[in-house]
């Protein structure tokens, strides 16, 4: 079973990442692919000479975004490397691990054994983690395997044209208004859809993964994933399962992001491009240990540290803390669990 590594200009997480992998993947034969979009070459070179395992492909977008990461420039656009996911998970072993760059093993995966369940229940995702979030497992029961859990998702509608009308793109006479004052369409009925879906962080059927970005027209709709899932699942009711692993063993980062998509939230006072560009730089420094601190993120105190002694003081680490707090909270509004 293969792994493959979405990243984007954070060499910092992506370093853990691979330590995890090694750290905690057992029994594992396959290639590690990291599917760079960005992160300038000095940083790669970093990852190459700690892990000279891994495959590193890069995207269409790579020289480009990397002029803009490595001088701290957000661009103007953002160009999604779609093509380069899906044509890797394509080219990957029949079920493969995909997860990104922020996330890291924090217990034991024997893919080996869990290979055998998943071919033998014919299951097409496995999750790892899922924050503590029982919105994103809903099911009407649940059966306990060695190491997966099959879970029978609990879904308002299984039929797509309906899920389409409900919870995606229809909505004329102002029908999702009403359906919300109806309680139909709520936060958590459309939430359970992502029992049989999620962007990354874990080990996903080739074929199954490829029929999500059917239709993608190279933009990023998880509207469209969910209704891609659905589809599948109608079609293929009888003979498909869904699962997730019998505890949570991925983590993820809350310390940054990798674009500034959502700086409207956040007052726009931190910059994730300039922020990213000082990690990046204590990183390839050694002026930062970003394994010491797991299985927790890595240690607040040291980027403040870096922050308050950048001599360009471009972020303030008051104004990062509470970019961090903003961002924690929007995963904790929808039930999460942060530690």
């Amino acid at each position: 079973m293969d792994i493959i590594i979405k990243s984007f200009n954070r060499p910092y997480y992506l370093n853990r990442c691979l330590y995890s992998i090694n750290k905690f993947v057992k029994n594992f034969e396959g290639e590690i692919y990291v599917l760079d979009d960005g992160t300038p070459q000095i940083y790669l070179d970093k990852i190459i000479q700690l892990f000279p395992n891994i495959i590193l492909k890069k995207s269409e977008f790579y020289e480009q975004k990397q002029h803009n990461a490595l001088n701290g420039i957000c661009p103007n656009t953002y160009n999604i490397p779609i093509n380069l996911w899906v044509n890797a998970c394509k080219n990957a072993s029949e079920n493969f691990i995909l997860i990104e760059d922020d996330t890291w093993f924090i217990d034991v995966l024997d893919i080996v054994a869990v290979e055998k369940e998943i071919i033998e229940n014919k299951v097409v995702i496995t999750k790892l983690f899922w924050l503590g979030n029982p919105k994103l497992n809903q099911n009407k029961g649940t059966v306990k395997k060695d190491n997966i859990v099959l879970l029978k998702p609990k879904l308002y509608t299984i039929i797509p044209a309906l899920y389409y009308v409900i919870f995606y793109k229809f909505n004329r006479f102002k029908i999702r208004k009403i359906l919300k004052f109806l309680s139909i369409n709520t936060e958590e009925k459309r939430l359970a859809y992502y029992t049989i879906y999620a962007v990354a962080g874990m080990i996903f059927n080739k074929n199954y993964y490829s029929k999500l970005w059917h239709n993608h027209d190279n933009k990023v709709d998880e509207g469209l994933q969910l209704y891609n899932a659905l589809k599948y699942y109608f079609k293929n009711y009888n003979n498909v399962q869904f699962a997730r692993y019998n505890h949570e063993i991925l983590r993820t980062g809350f310390i940054s992001s990798a674009t500034n998509q959502h700086k409207e939230d956040y007052d726009g006072k931190v910059d994730m491009f300039v922020f990213n560009k000082i990690l990046n730089d204590a990183w390839l420094n050694d002026h930062i240990d970003v394994i010491n601190s797991m299985p927790n993120d890595i240690n607040p105190k040291e980027i403040i540290t870096i922050l308050d002694s950048n001599p360009q003081n471009r972020i303030s680490s008051k104004d990062w803390l509470a970019w961090v707090e903003s961002f924690k909270n929007y995963y904790l509004d929808i039930g999460c669990k942060i530690d």
